[in-house]
């Protein structure tokens, strides 16, 4: 998560001297932790992973993500390197007028450095240090930078309301990403000079800090009239980059601003609309210190927790561990998807009412499981409970993982618990905020494994692995063997520096090796399968051994091959929710080890959505695939299940499952994970005779092909399936195409996607589409208001979905409009309209 190099515990104490704080904070003095009650993580360079399943995915980060998001954010280069062409005279086109997309590419280097840490790449290292040559030039001598307001490109994109940049600099900040975008910086700059030693791009970022500080905290002539702007950012992310700033240069100004913006959110500004303008949706309802409840949008929220994490524990700051507590109880009773995703509600992409918690209708962006890790690994180190790595494992290994495929060049933005088969991964996003924080997130992970005391050693996250830890009698090797999260067995061999050397090593026992799948009221096991864990210390049982906040420990008189062995049995488990949550209501959810496993329709029955799961069994068969991309997963086989036709007959069946974030890996299907547990409740969710449509009519379909078939039910392999109906407008090439849909009764829709037909000849991808909907049979056709971070793709071999801008959109009729190319005519294989029952 973060690094703490030579500066050591001197950094900490060095906080007994700070005594100015922020006026408006009405705070006292920083007071700094004594120095044998601080939790230090082990930096993830510092860490050898030795084990498949976190090696593949770093190899995976350096040979694939890293390429392709270096190469899908030169955008935001070009926007950089025409911004310092302005500054330096040369002229030119300006730059576009997007609010963040330097955001993303500062994540992209961000990610990179750390690849460089693990082992120095001269080709990586020169590419970012051509960029950072860029981004000087790009920045101000003041320390400003911002492109549109440098530029004056800001002239052409909205100045107000949610996706405003305001006329000037800082005049909008509640929108503007100013001060998000160089919290990115500040993290990458913090990477890279972890890295190289190389100042070139952290030279940039304590120039661009102490600009805001002046500007925002003194006053300067050239902003705001000279007034403090005194406003804390509409999305949070400078907070974090500040402490990492300050840890890496020891410059307790940037430990103060980080405090001070804490300090002032909810007090000195506060929004008054709705949705994106109301005062939750940035978590400005309340100052920090009073809030109980997780608000708003998701990310915002979890990269706020995080760096009130932070300044908590390097200050020793009581009144926001208070808060703190408030805020992860709620998250965890009631606002917690199982796989450890949050903020379940479009349209502000965040947190709904407590306990609302959809499936199908999810959002849990990528990014919020991500500040979810980040949130809780804090949270771990500030209180040295175990309940907080039991989340950040959750959240990591399903939803997180589950944001890009197997072969880390596909993500998703959204994760939804359920799918009829319309969702898919996409190659890149308008908004690219997913891809790039996976790429800074995953070579992180192996910092999370081990932290230290003076006096003990936790091990947090389990995988093969080794690692030096330095306690304050001496050094100790820790060599950590075990195929987790499949395997049952951890194996821990011991090298302390000295001959018996005193300390306590202290081991994970994780929530789902007990009553419930991960803490909080939400879920709890119902099935009773459960198998006792034990600990072995030179091949004897430990007996007696007691969880005290989430760890056992062992204190004992460690020599040089001492071994430790830690049993954590993997059942497949069965979960129930909370009854209020109303989406999982007499519905189970299937775990094993901390893995969510789900159903998908290639391994089963096309629609899986289709199948429930009225017995719980207790030997159900684990198996580990061989073969494909799926190779070395273990999956559950032949878990006995009923399935419902489309008659409404119920048939007996098995169901095979596997880890919920390697589903969407061999094409698109439908995907389950809340199974029904009885028939009454399965048959409420499934329809059983396409009846929502009345008529389907295309401006022209070719001889011996229906229109009828984009609606059949049948999922694509590819754009060229010759194995399925489908439409085309053969041999009209070059003409602008339509159909239209027509329901039986008014339909409140949701999204809208598109499997397009290509067979590289006469019939190709069109050019563009767009949608138009009627209220009514009598009324115009109107714009389909598609929501902001979706696109009109025309991406082959999968959905093209856009969904709804999140308000309430009922229509009769539906237009899709197709401009084909010049020299072809378009095809559909399927179509999938999703309507709120």
């Amino acid at each position: 998560m973060y690094k703490i190099l030579s500066l050591n515990l001197c950094l900490c104490l060095s906080l007994c001297n700070v005594n100015n704080m922020y006026a408006q904070s009405g705070q006292t003095k920083i007071k700094a932790k004594p120095a044998a009650d601080l939790l230090i993580p082990i930096a993830f360079n510092k860490v050898k992973l030795e084990d498949q399943f976190w090696r593949q995915r770093i190899k995976l980060q350096k040979e694939v993500l890293i390429p392709v998001a270096f190469e899908r954010t030169q955008d935001a280069a070009e926007d950089l390197r025409r911004t310092a062409n302005y500054l330096s005279g040369k002229g030119g086109p300006l730059p576009s007028d997007s609010r963040y997309a330097s955001s993303d590419l500062f994540k992209v280097i961000e990610g990179a450095a750390y690849l460089l840490q693990i082992g120095r790449d001269k080709k990586l290292e020169q590419e970012i240090d051509n960029l950072a040559k860029i981004i000087a030039a790009a920045q101000q001598k003041d320390g400003y930078l911002y492109p549109p307001h440098i530029t004056g490109s800001y002239k052409t994109a909205p100045l107000w309301g949610g996706s405003g940049m305001g006329d000037r600099p800082y005049s909008w900040e509640v929108h503007s990403h100013e001060l998000y975008n160089i919290g990115h910086l500040y993290e990458a700059a913090a990477a890279y000079y972890q890295a190289t030693g190389k100042r070139n791009l952290l030279d940039v970022a304590e120039k661009s800090a102490k600009h805001v500080n002046r500007v925002f905290f003194e006053g300067d002539p050239a902003y705001n009239n000279g007034k403090p702007v005194n406003q804390a950012p509409g999305h949070q992310e400078i907070e974090l980059a500040l402490v990492k700033l300050y840890r890496v240069t020891g410059n307790r100004l940037y430990l103060d601003m980080a405090r001070k913006f804490l300090d002032i959110r909810g007090v000195t500004y506060k929004p008054g609309g709705k949705g994106v303008m109301s005062p939750e949706y940035a978590q400005q309802q309340l100052p920090v210190r009073a809030q109980d409840k997780a608000v708003g949008h998701a990310v915002r929220a979890t990269y706020l927790y995080a760096a009130m994490s932070d300044v908590d524990a390097l200050t020793d700051d009581p009144t926001l561990g208070v808060a703190l507590d408030k805020i992860w109880a709620n998250i965890t009773d009631t606002r917690m998807h199982i796989t450890g995703g949050l903020g379940a509600i479009h349209g502000i992409e965040g947190f709904g009412d407590e306990f609302l918690l959809p499936n199908k209708e999810a959002y849990n962006e990528t990014c919020a499981a991500v500040g979810n890790v980040f949130f809780n690994q804090r949270m771990f180190l500030l209180n040295k409970d175990g309940k907080y790595m039991d989340v950040a494992e959750v959240a990591l290994l399903n939803n997180v993982l589950a944001g890009v495929n197997l072969e880390g060049n596909k993500f998703f933005y959204v994760n939804p618990l359920q799918s009829e088969g319309m969702v898919d991964r996409s190659h890149w996003f308008g908004t690219a905020c997913c891809p790039t924080n996976l790429a800074r997130l995953i070579p992180q992970v192996s910092g999370m494994m081990y932290a230290h005391t003076q006096s003990d050693i936790y091990c947090t996250f389990y995988t093969s692995s080794s690692t030096d830890i330095p306690l304050s009698l001496g050094n100790v090797h820790l060599k950590q063997v075990s195929k987790y999260p499949f395997d049952e067995s951890v194996k821990l061999e011991v090298t302390p520096a000295r001959a018996n050397q005193p300390f306590a090593l202290k081991l994970r026992i994780p929530s789902w090796a007990g009553s419930q799948f991960v803490p909080g009221g939400l879920y709890k096991y119902t099935d009773h399968n459960a198998r006792p864990w034990s600990i072995w210390v030179n091949g004897k049982q430990v007996q007696g051994a007691k969880v005290d906040k989430g760890f056992v420990s062992i204190n004992r008189k460690w020599n040089v091959g001492d071994r430790v062995e830690l049993r954590l049995p993997m059942p497949v488990r069965y979960t129930v929710a909370d009854d209020r949550v109303e989406a999982d209501r007499n519905r189970i959810a299937i775990t094993r080890g901390p893995i969510v496993y789900c159903a998908e329709g290639i391994d089963n029955r096309a629609d899986v959505n289709r199948s429930y799961v009225p017995a719980q069994i207790t030997n159900a068969t684990i198996s580990t695939d061989d073969t494909g991309v799926l190779a070395g997963v273990e999956v559950i086989k032949n878990l006995p299940a009923k399935y419902i036709d489309m008659k409404g007959a119920v048939q007996n069946t098995d169901l095979n499952l596997i880890p919920y974030y390697a589903w969407d890996n061999r094409g698109v299907s439908t995907m389950n994970v809340w199974f029904p547990e009885n028939e009454v409740t399965a048959k409420q969710a499934v329809v059983f005779l396409p009846k929502e449509i009345s008529s389907i009519k295309a401006s022209h379909t070719n001889e011996g092909e229906n229109v009828i078939a984009v609606v059949s039910g049948k999922f694509p392999k590819k754009s060229f399936d010759t194995s399925i109906e489908r439409w085309t407008s053969y041999p009209q090439k070059g003409k602008p195409q339509s159909i239209e849909f027509d329901f039986e009764q008014p339909r409140d829709v949701k999204s809208f996607a598109v499997y397009w037909y290509d067979d590289q000849g006469g019939v190709q991808v069109p050019e563009s589409w767009t949608l138009e909907a009627a209220a009514d049979a009598t009324s115009g056709w109107k714009p389909f208001p598609v929501y902001s971070t979706d696109i009109y793709s025309t991406l082959k071999d999968q959905f093209n979905l856009v969904h709804s801008d999140g308000d309430a959109f009922i229509v009769k009729k539906i237009r899709l409009n197709i401009v084909a190319k010049a020299n072809a005519a378009a095809g559909i294989l399927q179509v999938k309209v999703e309507t709120k029952k």
